[in-house]
C-alpha cells in the first residue's frame, strides 16, 4: 500500500489550483476589453485606471501562459487563445453573477422587513414601475413603501431619515449622505410635431428666451440645471407654466404651443410615434441622476438588492 504524504497532497492541490482557476476580476476586465475592442474604452466604462487595467490583463496572460490580445494603433484584437477565453468568459461571468444574486435573494428573504424609497415624478413614470415589479416578484416577503414627491422634497425625506433610499437629480456635498451615480444624459428641447421649431436640426440656447417653456416646479435637480444653463448666457426664464407631472407636460406639448426641456427617455414612445420632436440644444445641456442613502444607516440586504434593481433598470432603459 502506498501512503501519500500530506505535503505531497497539498502541493498537488496547489498545482491544480494555479493551473485551473482564473482570477474572476481579471477575467471580468479581459471580457470587457475584448468586447469593446479597446483598453481606453474599457477603462472609461469600468472606471479603472488604464495602467491598472493593463496590469490585470498582463497577469491574466501570465497565469494562462498565453497571449490573449494583440495591441495595435486602433485598439486590441483577440488571439486564437483570446477567442477561446472570450467565448467562455460571458457564460462564466453570468453564472457568477447569478450565484451572487441567489445568495443576495436568500439574505433578503431571511431578513424580510421593510424598505422605503422616494423619487421624483419623472423617475416614477420612466423607471420605477419596472423596478417595483422586479423587486416584489423576487422578494415577495419584503414590504416596499415608495413615495413620489417633488425633487426638493425627495432630498429632504432622505436627509431627515424618512426613507432608506432616494433618487435625486443633484449631487450633494453633505457628508452624511452617500451617492451612487445612476446616469448622466443629455436634455433636449421637446415639442409637438407641428411646433414652429419642429423642423430645425437644433436650437441655440439664446432662443430659449423667446420660447413658451414648461419648467419644473422644483428649483433643485433638473430645474436647477436648466436655470444655471440659461443664467450662464444671461437668459432669464419666466415660464407661464410650471408643472411637476410628466404626463400633464406631455399632454400640453401636443397642442404645439409650449416646449419642455426633458431627457429623450422620458418621451421615447411619443417621439417614435411622431407625436413629439426632441431637438438638441446648442451648447448641449446634461443632467445627472443619483441614488442616495444615509451614510450612517446600515445597508441591509434589501437595500442593496433594491439599489441593484434600480441601477440595472436605469442602465437598460437609458441605453447605457
Amino acid at each position: 500500500m502506498v501512503i501519500k504524504s500530506k505535503s505531497r497532497g497539498k502541493s498537488e492541490i496547489a498545482a491544480i489550483r494555479s493551473r485551473s482557476l482564473l482570477d474572476s476580476r481579471r477575467l471580468f476586465y479581459f471580457y470587457h476589453v475584448a468586447r469593446l475592442g479597446s483598453v481606453s474604452a474599457a477603462d472609461a466604462a469600468l472606471d479603472i485606471a488604464q495602467s491598472a487595467l493593463t496590469r490585470h490583463l498582463q497577469q491574466l496572460e501570465s497565469d494562462l501562459g498565453e497571449q490573449l490580445l494583440q495591441r495595435n494603433g486602433r485598439g486590441v484584437t483577440l488571439t486564437a487563445a483570446g477567442e477561446i477565453l472570450f467565448r467562455q468568459a460571458g457564460g462564466i461571468l453570468q453564472d457568477m453573477a447569478a450565484t451572487v444574486s441567489l445568495i443576495e435573494q436568500h439574505k433578503v428573504q431571511e431578513e424580510a422587513g421593510e424598505i422605503t424609497i422616494a423619487f421624483p415624478p419623472a423617475t416614477a413614470n420612466i423607471f420605477m414601475p419596472d423596478v417595483v415589479r422586479r423587486f416584489i416578484d423576487q422578494f415577495p416577503s419584503v414590504r416596499l413603501t415608495a413615495h413620489e414627491a417633488r425633487t426638493d422634497l425627495v432630498y429632504d425625506m432622505l436627509a431627515s431619515g424618512q426613507v432608506d433610499l432616494a433618487i435625486v437629480m443633484h449631487e450633494t456635498t453633505s457628508q452624511k449622505i452617500t451617492m451612487q451615480k445612476l446616469l448622466s444624459d443629455q436634455l433636449f428641447l421637446v415639442m409637438g410635431a407641428q411646433h414652429p421649431f419642429a423642423g430645425r436640426p437644433s436650437v441655440d440656447r439664446e432662443a430659449l428666451a423667446d420660447i413658451q417653456l414648461i419648467l419644473p416646479i422644483a428649483t433643485h435637480g433638473t430645474g436647477a440645471s436648466i436655470q444655471s444653463y440659461c443664467a450662464d448666457a444671461g437668459i432669464h426664464l419666466n415660464a407661464q407654466l410650471r408643472l411637476d407631472s410628466l404626463r400633464i407636460t406631455k399632454t400640453v406639448l401636443h397642442d404645439n404651443r409650449f416646449c419642455a426641456i426633458l431627457p429623450k427617455v422620458s418621451c421615447a414612445a411619443e417621439i417614435e410615434a411622431g407625436e413629439l420632436v426632441a431637438l438638441p440644444l446648442d451648447p448641449p445641456l446634461k443632467r445627472s441622476m443619483f441614488l442616495g442613502r444615509l451614510r450612517d444607516r446600515p445597508e441591509t440586504a434589501a437595500m442593496k438588492a433594491l439599489s441593484q434593481k434600480i441601477a440595472s433598470v436605469v442602465r437598460v432603459q437609458a441605453g447605457g
